[in-house]
């Protein structure tokens, strides 16, 4: 009976023991799988626990609680538009302006009003060199209804002066704010100008003038890589004579333009 006792009196003291152990292992084994920091009263809220990176089951790192002169942890940043990359396009739009004119054979000149439609093609490359800066190249020809009349005696009634096409070659630097993008632009303009006597059977002369242009403009993001701008450009197509055409002349005419017009570009390239 004592021999028996014992035998159970053994199997309880084991079991009390192992219950002990168990319990004062519990909050070692709760505070492994996710510590928790408890924040004074005056202390920041604490940021959200890290994933530990073990190969064991996934647990949590303990919360980080910053003091009261740590700034919370920041947001990531927000990935800015890029305006690197090679695009084509459409633009369209109007040219007036006030030039003067000079007729030889009859000593008189003046100025005259020219004015009218272009519409035309763009091809052009930016490259972001850095945020916010842009350097860009752009090239556009367009078909031009600019034209305008002059009337010296010697070219009775008028003679007609017209600008047929408008190419440019620019550089463009511009400043982006985002998907937003102002820009100054200078280069070289040429056009193919034409002269001749209203209603006379003497021809039409022509000239390829080269001359020279700047401006500004602006230029957002529509949508994905679609983007429309709105440009104002100054063109020096410096001038030329009219001879046969324009009654054995020389009549010469400066053409000097002032061109508003707005375009839609596609990027078929970015980096």
């Amino acid at each position: 009976m004592v021999s028996e006792w014992g035998r159970v009196m053994r199997k309880l003291s084991i079991a009390v023991v192992a219950a002990v152990a168990f319990a004062a292992a519990g909050p070692a084994l709760a505070a492994e799988a996710e510590a928790v920091v408890r924040p004074g009263p005056f202390d920041a809220p604490p940021a959200f626990p890290a994933r530990r990176a073990y190969d064991r089951p996934p647990v949590y790192e303990p919360a980080v609680v910053p003091d009261v002169f740590t700034a919370p942890p920041a947001f990531p940043a927000v990935r800015l538009y890029n305006w690197t990359g090679a695009y084509v396009g459409i633009n369209g739009g109007g040219a007036w302006g006030h030039p003067s004119w000079t007729s030889v054979p009859d000593l008189t000149s003046g100025t005259y009003n020219i004015s009218g439609g272009l519409v035309g093609g763009t091809l052009g490359y930016n490259l972001q060199t850095g945020e916010p800066l842009v350097i860009g190249v752009e090239t556009d020809i367009a078909w031009s209804g600019v034209k305008g009349s002059v009337p010296p005696a010697s070219c009775a009634p008028t003679c007609d002066m017209r600008s047929n096409w408008l190419a440019t070659a620019r550089l463009r630097f511009g400043y982006a704010f985002d998907t937003v993008m102002p820009y100054v632009t200078v280069g070289a303009a040429i056009s193919r100008l034409s002269a001749n006597t209203t209603g006379a059977p003497f021809g039409t002369d022509y000239a390829n003038n080269l001359g020279w242009t700047a401006g500004l403009g602006i230029e957002v993001v529509v949508w994905g890589p679609w983007t429309a701008k709105l440009e104002y450009l100054y063109a020096d197509l410096n001038g030329f004579s009219c001879n046969v055409a324009c009654g054995g002349g020389p009549i010469s005419f400066n053409v000097r333009e002032n061109v508003v017009r707005a375009g839609l570009n596609y990027r078929i390239w970015q980096r």
